[in-house]
């Protein structure tokens, strides 16, 4: 009986010492993004849209950038944009206040403040934040 007791002591202190080791064990937090180099990939990016490029074609750069703007996605063109301020931190990521200049398939132009998060890595990843889906 008394064997049993600390058999079952034995793993119960095992598997408490494994759950706790294991709760350190993962991936580091990532890294800040730096202010500078995400304002220089979102223009980039803009640039790319402005001369009339996919979003497709940034995931061939070095680093490659992913980005994911519905206007751009459904074909929008942009003729001039303007990114606003200095940054602002969010998560790992830097939030960016840009005006968009947009011409719609119609032909239509429109002014357009959108903000976009900027996260840096292995791939570089612009998401434009919207309240409107």
């Amino acid at each position: 009986m008394k064997v049993r007791r600390i058999v079952r002591s034995s793993w119960a202190v095992a598997l408490v010492a494994a759950a706790w080791g294991a709760a350190g064990c993962g991936d580091a937090a990532p890294s800040p993004t730096d202010p500078a180099a995400s304002r220089v990939h979102l223009a980039a990016a803009l640039d790319a849209w402005k001369a009339g490029g996919a979003q497709a074609d940034l995931s061939a750069k070095s680093p490659p950038v992913q980005v994911l703007d519905r206007d751009w996605q459904k074909g929008t063109k942009v003729t001039d944009y303007r990114i606003e301020g200095e940054g602002q931190p969010l998560g790992a990521g830097v939030q960016w206040p840009v005006e968009l200049t947009l011409v719609n398939e119609k032909g239509k132009s429109a002014k357009k403040r959108v903000v976009y998060v900027v996260n840096d890595g292995d791939v570089v990843s612009i998401a434009r934040q919207d309240v409107d889906f």
